[in-house]
Order: C-alpha cells, then sequence, then structure tokens
C-alpha cells in the first residue's frame, strides 16, 4: 500500500472501534481509508444530495464564511475565480459575487464542465477529504491557477491529540482524506505553493509560486493529468 497523495510506502496502520481500516503515511502525514471503504460514483453522488446546502440556510451560509473572510485580503477587485466541487448548489459562488468578483463553479456529478481558461483564485470547500487521489486532484487545482493566484482550503485537520474513534469527521462514509498541518507544508512544497494562512482548524489558503523548482522523489510515479479529466470527490 502506498500513500495516495505522496506516493511513499505506508507502514503504519490502525482500525478503529467501528472496525474502519486507515493508512497514515508518516511522509506527509496524510490518513486516508483504506480503498476498499471508497464508495462508488453512485453512492457518493446520492449522499451529497442529501446535502442542505441552501443559500437559505444561514448556518450554511455562515460555515463557507469561514472561508470566504479569511480570503479577501488576498483578492483584488475584477478577479475571477472558481467554486471546485462545489456540489449540487454553489452558494459559495453566489456569495463571492456578491463580493464584486467573478466565480465560476465545477462539480464532477453536478457541473462537470472545466473551465477553459487559468483562474486568479480557487476555493476548495469541504471537497478535500472526499479525494480518492489527492495528488492528482492537486495537479489539476494548480493546472487551473494563474501563478501568484491563491486556493483556499477547508477540510478539518487532524492533530496529535485527535481521537479517531470518537472523531465525527470520520463518520462521513464520503470522507476519504484527512489532513495534518505538516500535510499542507508537504504540499507547498510538492506543488509549488506558499502558506498564506492557516487557522490550525480548518481553513488554509495558500498562494501559488510564480517560479517552482520540480520536487522529485524516486519512488514517485505520479503523472501529470489533463485538466479537462473529470476527477472523482
Amino acid at each position: 500500500m502506498n500513500c495516495i497523495l505522496c506516493n511513499r510506502k505506508i507502514n503504519n496502520s490502525f482500525t478503529t472501534l467501528e472496525n474502519i481500516l486507515f493508512h497514515k503515511c508518516d511522509n506527509c502525514m496524510l490518513i486516508f481509508k483504506d480503498p476498499k471503504n471508497f464508495l462508488s460514483p453512485e453512492s457518493e453522488k446520492k449522499r451529497y444530495k442529501e446535502h442542505n446546502n441552501q443559500p437559505d440556510n444561514k448556518g450554511y451560509v455562515n460555515f463557507l464564511s469561514k472561508a470566504l473572510e479569511p480570503t479577501l485580503p488576498f483578492l483584488k477587485e475584477a478577479m475571477s475565480g472558481l467554486d471546485f466541487g462545489c456540489g449540487p448548489n454553489p452558494v459559495l459562488a453566489s456569495m463571492i459575487k456578491k463580493k464584486g468578483f467573478e466565480c465560476d463553479h465545477y462539480d464532477p456529478f453536478f457541473y462537470p464542465e472545466l473551465p477553459d481558461e487559468r483562474k486568479e483564485f480557487i476555493f476548495a470547500t469541504e471537497c478535500f477529504e472526499h479525494f480518492f487521489n489527492p495528488a492528482n486532484e492537486l495537479q489539476l487545482i494548480s493546472s487551473l491557477l494563474c501563478p501568484s493566484g491563491t486556493i483556499t482550503i477547508m477540510t478539518n485537520q487532524w492533530d496529535e491529540s485527535t481521537d479517531f474513534n470518537s472523531w465525527y469527521y470520520l463518520k462521513d462514509n464520503t470522507h476519504i482524506a484527512f489532513y495534518h498541518s505538516a500535510t499542507f507544508d508537504f504540499i507547498c512544497k510538492k506543488f509549488g505553493f506558499s502558506k498564506e494562512y492557516d487557522d490550525g482548524e480548518s481553513v488554509v489558503v495558500l498562494s501559488k509560486n510564480v517560479v517552482h523548482e520540480p520536487y522529485i522523489e524516486e519512488s514517485s510515479d505520479i503523472t501529470c493529468i489533463n485538466k479537462k479529466q473529470a476527477i472523482k470527490v
């Protein structure tokens, strides 16, 4: 078993009280469910349709604001962005437009057309935990983002105090991958980003480096994918 992010061999696995097998990468600190627990696309889509992610849901709007507000200082007038993995209702894209920015939306299940042009900012709220293959998804996101552009990621982080037998974030059967603060440090090094903001809990803002020296590991066999290829989230 190799890590689904950095491709290093996994030497640390554990099972929770619910008998779910997880793997922990000691290289990039990603924790992920064993592939036998991955849902089919049909089951995933059915689960996402059950979410009450509507623009009139004040709790959901306030939740998304936790990602939007820390990002605003990095945005400039007339910038164009993308709500990546928006689900069936692109609420965040609407919120961003109300702030005076252009914003398209993409979701492999509900809005599968990717933009043809690069964007100056991307939001990926509550989708990184759904990635079956984070390495490919990050390459896709990077290909969609202009140099110096920002990617805002919202996903609950684990740390050394996390009790995996009780952590609610593991209970959703569509949640596959779980990130540590050190995982985002690895992502920056591997994919050419700089960390601009990290609340230590769930929101990280990264900026894409103008010049990036390739980060190559002997054990890596990750290849770049076409940006028009649909992805699983």
